[in-house]
């Protein structure tokens, strides 16, 4: 686990208004452009990834934190907050994506039970921009 001075200074939610989930069934799911570490198995060979990540908690700020820790936790690098949702299950697709992924509804309810999951979308190192936030 990463020590808290590795977080960034200024979080997406400190620059809204706060939001919090009306309904304990509904789960934050927060998109992040990320990029593997130098210690990451991924560095050299992976450029970068979206990750949608799935987090159960009270307000958007918590689940930004425990996405981040999430995704710090595989040596990836987190660039910032695309967009974010707050969702429920009965409110998620239940169809499953043509590439095997789970579909939305099972990762609701997956991070339901685990409190969170992050699903990385990996683009290769040949992508054109692929190398510019890997210094």
């Amino acid at each position: 686990m990463r020590t808290v001075d590795s977080l960034p200074s200024t979080l997406y939610p400190d620059t809204i208004a706060p939001v919090r989930r009306l309904m304990p069934e509904e789960v934050f799911v927060l998109r992040l452009e990320a990029y593997p570490q130098r210690v990451s198995k991924n560095f050299g060979t992976e450029g970068g990834a979206i990750i949608n990540c799935y987090v159960d908690a009270d307000d958007l700020r918590a689940a930004e934190l425990r996405a981040l820790e999430s995704i710090r936790d595989e040596c990836w690098r987190s660039h910032g907050v695309d967009g974010w949702q707050l969702t429920c299950v009965d409110c998620a697709d239940d169809t499953k994506p043509d590439y095997g992924a789970p579909s939305s509804r099972s990762l609701v309810e997956q991070a339901r039970v685990n409190g969170g999951v992050c699903v990385f979308h990996i683009w290769p190192i040949v992508a054109p921009d692929a190398l510019d936030d890997q210094t």
